[in-house]
């Protein structure tokens, strides 16, 4: 499911990722990069706030969800 959520800033695309249980938004594409918070894709965050592939966020998502809770 892909949808555009508008900001001051201009339109972030998001897309819902299930893992598990749990449904993420996820916002950015492959030009921005991706990150589970929107705000992250403004052009004054630094690009190191942001993931450079759906697949490294997804990974990154999948560690959170079946690590115990403080050790991922």
């Amino acid at each position: 499911m892909k949808t555009t959520r508008s900001h001051s800033e201009g339109a972030v695309k998001t897309q819902l990722l299930k893992i598990g249980l749990e449904v993420f938004p996820v916002y950015g594409d492959e030009k921005l990069g991706w990150s589970v918070d929107a705000g992250d894709l403004y052009p004054q965050m630094p690009p190191w706030f942001r993931y450079r592939s759906i697949d490294e966020l997804f990974f990154a998502l999948v560690n959170l969800n079946i690590s115990p809770e403080g050790q991922a």
